[in-house]
């Protein structure tokens, strides 16, 4: 009796002091693209050990452009993609079932970024304007801003594919176009370069989804232990950004390229307070929004719902 105790006390602590040896880290890839919308969230998860402690070992890949992460979906490269709901309209429409499965934020946090001589909308009349790629979350923002200004993208204004935020400020700076959208991150770095801020665009009064986390309708069937892993490390992993500032300015210095310590907490203060959501659900009214402003580019978007592009199961109830 004594000896079969023993074995039972023994395996149980065998079980606590190895449990990688005991459970096997599900294994997930993950890609994304851009920066400044809260992709420090998937990336501190990893550097802190978040998605291991919740028996995940999760592979992170940065992909230039959404369009290239939905192509990498498709072929069985990737499981998981994290950018625009744009992309998830595409696929759809493609035959390919993309569901949103959260979204970080629920507003625009993109800055139209001008040299200083362009002062208002009207000056961008005759000139280029840089996204990431065509059919990109870029490109749908860039072709929403220029419209409510009044003015006709590809015909008023030229479209150019010029690459990520980084690219597309470099483009700004050295007057190769006359205007981007930039992310929230590269904001302070394009003011302090002389560039004209001409419309801070999260004062849309419009929902848009952002941070978009997406997942093919087939591994949603196959392994939703693993995606109802993924999305509590997630929640997790954003809790512990907000309340581990030191941790979190690191991960922002790594992932972003921002040095400068007062643009770091500007950035960091902005993004947790104004942006950052606690519980990442995607708002069904910002979904919308995608669907309007797509249809009226292409009127088969109008055969989908904004209700059949999301799946929350695996997120909290409110």
């Amino acid at each position: 009796m004594k000896t079969i105790r023993f074995l039972a006390v023994f395996f149980l602590l065998a079980l606590v002091t190895f449990p990688p040896a005991a459970f096997p880290l599900e294994k997930l890839r993950l890609a994304y693209s851009g920066s400044g919308s809260g992709e420090e969230i998937h990336l501190i998860a990893q550097q802190a050990g978040i998605f291991k402690k919740h028996g995940l070992e999760v592979e992170i890949i940065r992909i230039a452009g959404g369009s290239t992460i939905v192509q990498a979906i498709v072929a069985g490269e990737l499981q998981l993609g994290r950018g625009s709901a744009v992309e998830v309209v595409n696929a759809q429409l493609a035959g390919f079932p993309l569901k949103i499965l959260s979204a970080l934020i629920n507003k625009f946090v993109y800055s139209f970024v001008t040299p200083p001589d362009i002062a208002r909308p009207e000056d961008l009349r005759g000139k280029s304007v840089a996204i990431s790629q065509f059919g990109d979350g870029s490109d749908f923002i860039t072709r929403m801003a220029l419209k409510s200004w009044g003015l006709e993208p590809m015909k008023d204004v030229a479209i150019l594919q010029v690459g990520n935020s980084t690219e597309r400020l470099a483009a700004v700076a050295t007057r190769k176009v006359s205007g981007a959208i930039l992310s929230l991150a590269l904001a302070p770095r394009a003011k302090k370069l002389g560039l004209r801020v001409l419309a801070d665009l999260s004062q849309i009064d419009a929902e848009y989804p952002q941070g978009v986390l997406y997942a093919p309708q087939s591994l949603i069937e196959k392994r939703p232990e693993a995606l109802a892993s993924f999305l509590r490390a997630y929640i997790e992993a954003i809790h512990y950004f907000k309340t581990n500032r030191q941790a979190a300015y690191d991960q922002i210095a790594k992932s972003s390229g921002i040095a400068d310590r007062q643009d770091i907490a500007e950035y960091y203060d902005t993004l947790t307070k104004n942006f950052l959501q606690d519980n990442p659900a995607p708002s069904m009214a910002g979904v919308r929004t995608v669907l309007d402003q797509l249809a009226a580019r292409n009127p088969r978007v109008r055969e989908l719902k904004a209700e059949n592009l999301v799946d929350t199961r695996f997120l909290p109830k409110k």
